[in-house]
C-alpha cells in the first residue's frame, strides 16, 4: 500500500519520531510511506524510509508522491488540527481516498486553553462568531468548532491510548495503536563516566534526567520537579537534574538557591545523543497532576524512559492504569515537590528495589511499545479501512462542494449516506443526528447573518460617530483659533488699559499742577488786589493829595536827569 501521512508540523514536532518509527516498520513490511508537511521540508530525517513532501506539492500532483506513480491507498491524518483538516479536505475533494484520523491528545481542551491565552476565554468563547474564532485559531491547533466533526468524517480512527476512544463517535471504527520505541537504541546500558564528567556531575551525585520542552502546559510540573531536587539535596542526598529540551527554563531565578544550583539546563540536544543522556539517570520523573490535559495523552518521552530500564516516577494519570504501582513504575498523586522528593529518595536508598522496578518497566515497554507489533496493528487498521471503503459513497461525500462546506453540514451529509447504505445502525439515530446537525448549521448561519447585520449597523454607527468626531475636532480647531484670537485681543486690550491708566496718571498730575498754578494765580491776584486797594487808599489820603505838586516837580527833574545822562 501507498500510505500518505499528513503531519501538523515539521520533523521538529513531538509527533515526528513515533510517526517515522511506524513508517519504518511499515516499509519493512513492503509498504511505501510519505509524509505531507505544511512547511519545513529541510527538517525531515533521512534515516527513516519516509519521503517528505509539502502540502501544496501533494495537492498539485498526488500521483507523483510515490515511486509507482499511483496516489495514496491510505491517507493518515496525524491529529485533527486545523492545518491537517484543511489539507485532508482539499485532498479528498480532489481524490476520495480511505482515510484515518490519529488522536494523541485532548485536542478540545488544548484548543480552548490556548485560545484563552489570547483573550478568548472558555466561558465566553461561544459568544464569538466562527469567523473570529477561526481568525485566532492557528493552523497547528485544532479548531474548537470543527475538530469533532472532522473526526466524525473519518473512515476510521486510531488513538494513542484507550481513554481517547471517548473522542471518537460510534459510527467511526476505533483502534488503539500505541507509539513504538527503538528498543535497541533505548536499552539498559551503564552510564558513561566521561559524559557524567562533561555535564559536571559529581561522583556522589544521584541523577534525574528530564528530556522535554517548556511551554505553558508543562511549566508548572517542571518547576515542581526542580523544587523537588532542592528538597532531595536538603535531606542529605546529593542529586542533580539534567534537563534537555527547547526553550530555556525561565523560572530558575525564583527557586531557592540550593534548588537552582542543582539543575543543569542542557538545552536542545541532537537526537543521537538522547540514549546516552538517558543512561546517566538513576531515576526518571514525569511530573504533572491528573487533569484533562494529562489524562488523555501519552507523553512522548515515556516509552523511551521505560525502555532504558531505569525506574520511572510518573503521575497517576494517562496510561498509569496499565502500570502496577511499585512494580512497573512509581506513581505520584499530587505532583507536589514534597511527594516527588519522597518517591525519589525512597528509590535512591533502595537500589535493589529501583533495579527491579526499572527491569519491569523495560518489560512493559517491550510489550506495549514494540514498534513492529504496533505497526502491525496499524497495518491491520489500514487494510480493514481500505476493504470497507465505498468509493461511490466517498465520491458523493467529497464532491466539488465539500471543500467549502461547513464541517457540520459535511458530517450531516455523511450520516445520511451511512443511513441510506444500511451499513451502520441504528439508522434512525443517524438520521436524527444528521437533522440535528443540519438544523444547527442553519441556526449558526442565521446567527452569523444576524451578527453580520448587527456588525454592519455597528459599522455604520461607527462611521457616523467618526463623522461626528471629525466635526467635533473641526469645531475644536475653530474654537482653538477663536480662543487664540481672543487671547490676542485680550492682550491688546490689556496694553490699551495700561496706556489709559498711564494717561490718566499723567492727566491727574497735570490737573494737580493746574490746580497749584490756579491756587498760585489766585494768591497773586489777591496780592495785586491788596496792593491796588492799598494804592487806592494812599491816593485817597490827605497826605497824598498835598504832596502831588512835589511829586510832579520830582517827575520833571527825573526826566531832565534822564535826558542829560542820555547825552
Amino acid at each position: 500500500m501507498n500510505v500518505l501521512f499528513a503531519l501538523y508540523g515539521d520533523f521538529s514536532s513531538n509527533s515526528a519520531i513515533p510517526l517515522a518509527l511506524h513508517a519504518r516498520e511499515l516499509h519493512r513490511s513492503g509498504h511505501e510511506c510519505a509524509v505531507a508537511l505544511p512547511s519545513g521540508l529541510e527538517s525531515a530525517q533521512g534515516e527513516f524510509a519516509l519521503r517528505p513532501v509539502l502540502y501544496r506539492d501533494a495537492l498539485a500532483d498526488p500521483a507523483a508522491i510515490f515511486p509507482d506513480g499511483r496516489p495514496a491507498d491510505i491517507l493518515h491524518a496525524w491529529t485533527p488540527r486545523e492545518g491537517v483538516r484543511r489539507f485532508v479536505t482539499a485532498y479528498l475533494a480532489q481524490r476520495p481516498t480511505p482515510w484515518i484520523v490519529y488522536l494523541e491528545d485532548n485536542e478540545g481542551w488544548i484548543a480552548r486553553a490556548a485560545l484563552s491565552l489570547v483573550g478568548l476565554r472558555e466561558e465566553v468563547l461561544l459568544q464569538h462568531s466562527e469567523e473570529v474564532i477561526t481568525t485566532w485559531t492557528p493552523e497547528g491547533l485544532s479548531h474548537p468548532l470543527r475538530y469533532e466533526g472532522f473526526i466524525g468524517l473519518a473512515d476510521a480512527a486510531v488513538v494513542i491510548q484507550e481513554k481517547l476512544c471517548v473522542e471518537v463517535p460510534p459510527w467511526v471504527p476505533c483502534t488503539t495503536v500505541m507509539p513504538g520505541v527503538d528498543l535497541e537504541l533505548f536499552s539498559p546500558r551503564p552510564a558513561n563516566p566521561a559524559l557524567r564528567k562533561r555535564y559536571r556531575v559529581a561522583d556522589d551525585e544521584r541523577v534525574i534526567v528530564y528530556p522535554g520542552g517548556l511551554n505553558d502546559f508543562t511549566r508548572p510540573g517542571l518547576e515542581a520537579l526542580c523544587r523537588a531536587v532542592g528538597l532531595i539535596n536538603g535531606q542529605g542526598v546529593r542529586c542533580r537534574l539534567l534537563r534537555s529540551g527547547p526553550v530555556a527554563l525561565d523560572f530558575l531565578e525564583r527557586l531557592p538557591p540550593d534548588a537552582a544550583a542543582a539543575v543543569t539546563d542542557l538545552g536542545p540536544l541532537p537526537r543521537g545523543d538522547m540514549a546516552a543522556l538517558l543512561s546517566l539517570a538513576d531515576v526518571f520523573v514525569q511530573p504533572g497532576t491528573p487533569s484533562p490535559f494529562e489524562d488523555l495523552r501519552l507523553p512522548g518521552k515515556l516509552p523511551e524512559l521505560l525502555a532504558t530500564g531505569r525506574p520511572v516516577v510518573l503521575p497517576d494519570t494517562n496510561i498509569a492504569n496499565l502500570l502496577r504501582d511499585g512494580v512497573d513504575a512509581i506513581l505520584h498523586n499530587t505532583g507536589s515537590p514534597e511527594e516527588i522528593a519522597e518517591k525519589c529518595i525512597g528509590l535512591f536508598r533502595d537500589p535493589e528495589r529501583a533495579r527491579k522496578i526499572g527491569a519491569a518497566g523495560r518489560a512493559f515497554a517491550e510489550t506495549h511499545f514494540d514498534p513492529k507489533a504496533q505497526a502491525s496493528r496499524l497495518e491491520k487498521t489500514y487494510r480493514a479501512t481500505r476493504d470497507a471503503f465505498d468509493p461511490k459513497m466517498a465520491a458523493k461525500l467529497w464532491d466539488g462542494e465539500a471543500e467549502e462546506m461547513p464541517v457540520p453540514a459535511l458530517l450531516a451529509r455523511k450520516l445520511r449516506l451511512l443511513a441510506q447504505s444500511g451499513g451502520a445502525s441504528p439508522v434512525g439515530l443517524l438520521e436524527t443526528h444528521a437533522r440535528s446537525l443540519e438544523f444547527n448549521v442553519e441556526r449558526a448561519r442565521g446567527l452569523e447573518t444576524g451578527l453580520a447585520v448587527r456588525d454592519g449597523e455597528i459599522a455604520a454607527r461607527d462611521r457616523e460617530i467618526a463623522t461626528l468626531r471629525e466635526g467635533i475636532e473641526s469645531g475644536n480647531r475653530e474654537l482653538a483659533a477663536l480662543r487664540q484670537t481672543l487671547s490676542a485681543l485680550e492682550g491688546q486690550l490689556a496694553a490699551s488699559n495700561r496706556t489709559i491708566a498711564e494717561t490718566r496718571e499723567h492727566l491727574a498730575a497735570s490737573n494737580h499742577e493746574i490746580a497749584k498754578l490756579r491756587d498760585e494765580l489766585a494768591g497773586a491776584n489777591e496780592a495785586i488786589a491788596r496792593q491796588e486797594r492799598h494804592i487806592a487808599a494812599l491816593e485817597s489820603s490827605f497826605s497824598w493829595r498835598i504832596t502831588r505838586p512835589f511829586r510832579a516837580a520830582g517827575d520833571v527833574v527825573l526826566r531832565l536827569i534822564s535826558r542829560f545822562r542820555s547825552r
